[in-house]
């Protein structure tokens, strides 16, 4: 007696064969798919910390940027470093100047784009990093006229290999670093201690620091440099001595 497939048990092999081929071009296109190239025991990430977490109009941040590993991963070999540094351009300014590679000496060509924040390292020959090593750092300029309040920065999209291309890594990385800019405290130049006068103190307090028996920071250095010269001396206390005896009638 011949055995004949009900209508239904054809339905469900049909069913069967079309989910296998679906699964199989599925498996083919993913495959075909470009894949992230990362080098043997990856799991690598980076981490950027500020040298302060406030800051004042005016003021220079130095962000710094360090590898991060795990237990498994392997010591790095960089000939090209790139990325991007995300900021706001109305808060800060930086410059070529200002990205700082670590072993300099060893740099054939950096590169930084202002306006959208991506910078290439390229060095002569490689160098080795591992597990919180120093990668490069950022100067950031506050804009005198920075508006006071939070806000953040950050590295992205970063990227390296080395001279054979074979050994590359790449981070998205998207955890900022944190910062609140306060206002600048008003500057005045001769009234070193801020008590609204300009008088024998201030020019005691600048000779003490020019003597190195008081270091004077911040608001009271720059108030200090009475001439504004960019240094605090002995003409600064003549200066300020002057004003008080009403020598001179501004500075």
């Amino acid at each position: 007696m011949e055995y004949r497939k009900k209508p239904a048990e054809m339905k469900i092999r049909k069913y069967i064969k079309k989910a296998a081929a679906a699964v199989c071009c599925l498996c083919i296109f993913a495959s075909a798919v470009p894949q992230k190239a990362y080098a043997t025991g990856s799991g690598w990430d980076i981490e950027h910390t500020l040298d302060k977490e406030e800051c004042s109009q005016g003021d220079t941040l130095l962000l710094s940027v360090t590898l991060k590993g795990s237990s498994t991963s392997k010591e790095q070999e960089i000939s090209t470093l790139s990325g991007v540094f995300e900021y706001d351009t109305s808060l800060f300014q930086v410059e070529k100047a200002d990205i700082l590679p670590a072993e300099k000496s060893a740099v054939k060509e950096c590169t930084f784009d202002e306006t959208e924040g991506k910078f290439t390292i390229q060095y002569a020959s490689s160098i080795k990093a591992k597990d919180a090593s120093a990668l490069f750092q950022i100067k950031l300029h506050v804009a005198e006229d920075a508006e006071a309040g939070k806000t953040t920065v950050c590295v992205t999209n970063m990227e390296w290999s080395a001279a054979d291309g074979k050994q590359k890594q790449e981070i998205e990385h998207r955890v900022p670093a944190y910062l609140t800019i306060r206002e600048a405290e008003k500057i005045t130049p001769g009234d070193v201690n801020g008590d609204g006068k300009t008088d024998l103190t201030d020019a005691r307090l600048v000779m003490q620091h020019y003597n190195g028996a008081k270091t004077l920071q911040g608001a009271q250095l720059k108030s200090a440099d009475a001439n504004g010269d960019g240094k605090v001396n002995l003409t600064d206390v003549k200066m300020i001595i002057q004003f008080y005896n009403g020598e001179i009638e501004e500075f």
